[in-house]
Parts: structure tokens; C-alpha cells; sequence
């Protein structure tokens, strides 16, 4: 469909531009339990359902989200070293396939999942459910992303020159699921040597931070004391960091920034249209994963990367990136369809 110049197209030409999916779940709260499962605790539902949710698949010919987990942490290596997630066992958990008996006398139900000790931040009677929910939501997106970075690898590598891939926030893992960090990294190189192979070209992975430490030093840079804000650099600036401007100048830790939880190296830019942006693009070879360094071949797809942020800026909110702004209007549950989801995790 042609535009006129000057005119104002139909809402509908917007919305047939895009195709949206979105992945659902209902997870239980701090005070719920499940009908008929005798002595059940709500950590205990948590538990089931954090393991329930990730078996699910997002195409119907291709793997779950568990074995996208399973796979990659079978591959590359993780340690559980951790205490069993049943009260009162004193046994070291043990990662096995799906869905399993305890080895201790009571034979309690073990899950593949708990391996990423999402129960322990549930059990927090300070924290509550929220933050055990906001890492579970952690998890979907990235095992989501590799789940379809390996279902293109495997099927059609040569979509991947002409596509990127965008998560909203660092490309990192926080708290106890940071225990699959080292097996990402490994899994990240292993896809974007297969794509290479085939279409001779990096994979295009980034992701924005809209707001944080990274976004507040950008600004006070960009800064010149007689014009005020924004009057330092041109539009269409980067800036790479080092792990030594960053320790200096804006996370002061011990350890390399980011060593045990990104899989991502952090661009500071000035967009097109003057807008302030946060970039992470994803560690894709060995360069990309010494801190010490920040040349381009550290920064996989950067100019492509900068052209689709320039290209897909949006003023619905300060720094708007279209992808993103989309997706968190798709992925808004509707009233009905919430509705739906509730009765059926109390039906359960």
C-alpha cells in the first residue's frame, strides 16, 4: 500500500504491519494452593507451574522451552550445587530430566526447573511472590529468544542476515538464574558461528535500557555548560566502553562489569533524532567477551544494529524505541481473555 506524501494513514495500515504473539502464563501468589494435592504449599504450586509454563512449546514442530534449557545446560555445564527446594530435606538438589521423585525418605516431587532456585525469592517474606515472578519473567524472554535463535539455526539460518532481534533491558540474568549465564554465553557463540557459516554475517541481538546508570551518565555527558543538555555531541554518536572507563566513571565494583551476569557489551548513543539510548549488543565472539577491550569486532552488527534504533524511534514516550512500545501494547492482557487465565489456575 502506497502513501501520499503529506497524508495521514488509516490506523489499520499500522496494525496490518505487524503479526504479534505472545506467550502466556498465570503463576500463583504468596497465599494460594492448588485443589485436591493434599499438603500443597503455595511455593510448592510455584514450583509446578514455573516447571509447567517453560515445557510449553512456541511452535508445534519445534522444541519446548525446557528443552531449550535442557539443552544448553547440558552442553556447556551448570552447577547445582544447591540445597533441595522441600522443606525440611537436608539433601543437595540433584538436576535430572522433567519431573522426578526427592532421594530422600519422603520422596517429594523435584522439578528440572528449580534448578534456577526461583523458589527462593517466592519464600521471601520481605520480597514476596513479585521478585520470584520478575525473574521467572526474565528467564521466559531470554530461553524465548534462544528458543527461536535455534529454531532458525536449525531450519532457515538465512532469515537471520535480514532480521534482529530485540529484548527490552540489558541482554543480562540477575539473581539465581545468573547460574545459566556461562551456558548462554557458550550457546550464543555456538548459534552465531553456525549463522556465519551460512550467511556469512553476525547475528543482529540487542537490547535497550530506557532508564538506569549507563542512561544518566550519557546524559550528564552530553552536556556543555553555556547551551545545557544535549549540546556535546552530534546526533548518530557511540561511544564503546571498556571495563576500565566503566569501573571508573560509572559501576565501581571489583570484578569486570558484567562478568557473572551479561551476555551483552553496553554502547552509549545519540540517536538520529537526538534521543539518548542504551544499547547492549550481544557477546557473539570471543572478542565481545573481553572486557578489556572495545574495539568494533567486540560490537557484532553495530551499524545495523544503530540503523534500526534510528530507524524505529518513536515519541510515545522520552527515548521510544517502536519494537518495544508495540510489544508491551500487545502483550497487555485484556480483561476477558485475564479473566480466562485466573479461572483457570483456581480450576487447577
Amino acid at each position: 500500500m502506497d502513501i501520499d506524501a503529506g497524508s495521514i494513514p488509516r490506523p489499520s495500515f499500522f496494525r496490518d504491519m505487524e503479526s504479534s504473539h505472545t506467550l502466556e502464563a498465570a503463576m500463583p501468589g504468596t497465599n494460594v494452593v492448588r485443589k485436591g494435592v493434599d499438603g500443597d504449599t503455595p511455593i510448592e504450586f510455584f514450583r509446578h507451574q514455573t516447571y509447567a509454563t517453560l515445557s510449553n512449546a512456541i511452535a508445534d514442530d519445534h522444541e519446548t522451552l525446557l528443552e531449550t534449557f535442557r539443552d544448553i545446560c547440558d552442553s556447556y555445564g551448570l552447577r547445582t550445587r544447591i540445597s533441595c527446594p522441600v522443606s525440611d530435606c537436608d539433601k543437595f538438589y540433584e538436576r535430572k530430566k522433567g519431573e522426578y521423585p526427592c532421594g530422600c525418605d519422603r520422596r517429594e516431587t523435584m522439578f528440572e526447573t528449580d534448578a534456577l532456585r526461583l523458589h527462593e525469592y517466592f519464600a521471601n517474606d520481605v520480597r514476596g511472590e513479585g521478585e520470584a515472578l520478575g525473574r521467572l519473567r526474565s528467564v521466559l524472554e531470554i530461553l524465548t529468544l534462544f528458543n527461536i535463535l535455534r529454531f532458525f539455526v536449525q531450519k532457515s539460518p538465512a532469515y537471520l542476515k535480514s532480521c534482529a532481534f530485540v529484548l527490552d533491558g540489558p541482554l543480562a540474568l540477575f539473581g539465581t538464574p545468573a547460574s545459566i549465564l556461562r551456558p548462554i554465553r557458550a550457546e550464543l557463540l555456538r548459534l552465531n558461528a553456525a549463522a556465519r557459516r551460512h550467511n556469512g554475517a553476525d547475528i543482529a541481538l540487542f537490547g535497550i535500557e530506557k532508564t538506569g546508570r549507563f542512561r544518566e551518565h550519557l546524559t550528564n555527558l552530553d552536556w556543555r555548560d553555556k547551551e545545557g543538555p544535549g549540546s556535546r555531541f552530534p546526533e548518530q554518536t557511540a561511544i564503546a566502553l571498556n571495563d576500565e572507563y566503566i569501573k571508573s566513571n560509572i559501576v565501581p565494583e571489583g570484578k569486570p562489569f558484567g562478568e557473572d551476569t551479561h551476555f551483552g557489551r553496553v554502547v552509549l548513543y545519540k540517536t538520529l533524532q537526538g534521543e539518548h539510548a542504551v544499547v547492549n549488543t550481544a557477546m557473539l565472539n570471543e572478542a565481545s567477551q573481553d572486557a578489556d577491550a572495545n574495539s568494533l569486532e567486540c560490537y557484532p552488527r553495530l551499524n545495523d544494529i544503530l540503523d534500526v534504533v534510528d530507524a524505529l524511534a518513536t515519541h510515545i514516550y522520552k527515548g521510544g524505541f517502536m519494537p518495544l512500545a508495540r510489544a508491551h501494547a500487545r502483550a497487555a492482557i485484556p480483561l476477558k481473555r485475564g479473566t480466562d487465565i485466573i479461572k483457570a489456575l483456581l480450576e487447577d
